[in-house]
């Protein structure tokens, strides 16, 4: 962990990552009992220290202490998942199990409103289905199919094995 870098809170705040500025990192749970939370960005992977404002340096082993951000003056920016694709047909969907409806990990905002405009074309009508997505977490989209335009069960079935839902598989997984 050689050249790991600390910075302020309010400086992660307004520029993000250290490198890229991402505002998107793992492990900033907040600052911990030690005055600084250990960070890896979501987009580059760069690993950091974010240290509480008014602190030199958090008691934590190996922390350096506080810098000037790097990228002071250039403001931060959201992460964007990437819009990927699986070979072939269809799109990447990841069913979570049945409940009140089937809600299914998706890999990007793009793809969840693709699959969203697959059950419109299959079922030839505005549908229920509805894509799940929150700007402030940006990793955690889903596509939360709902009973009047499937059967879940069966869907969640038919896409379990590989990730994968399709144009067929919604066909497949109409209630009769």
């Amino acid at each position: 962990m050689n050249n790991i870098i600390a910075i302020s809170w309010a400086e992660f705040n307004a520029y993000g990552c250290v490198n890229c500025g991402c505002e998107d990192v793992f492990n900033p749970t907040g600052i911990s009992g030690g005055g600084g939370a250990f960070a890896k960005c979501g987009e580059c992977s760069t690993e950091f220290y974010i240290v509480a404002d008014g602190l030199k340096k958090s008691n934590w082993t190996n922390c350096p202490e506080v810098q000037t951000h790097p990228r002071v003056g250039i403001p931060k920016h959201p992460y964007i998942k990437p819009d990927l694709k699986p070979e072939g047909e269809g799109e990447f969907f990841s069913p979570r199990g049945v409940g009140s409806d089937l809600a299914g990990f998706v890999k990007s905002k793009e793809g969840g409103e693709r699959i969203v405009r697959m059950f419109e074309v299959v079922l030839r009508r505005k549908v229920t289905t509805w894509l799940d997505y929150r700007e402030h977490e940006p990793n955690w989209i889903q596509v939360k199919v709902q009973p009047e335009d499937c059967d879940l069960e069966k869907l969640c079935e038919l896409t379990s094995s590989d990730g994968i839902i399709t144009i067929d598989k919604i066909k497949q997984s109409l209630i009769k």
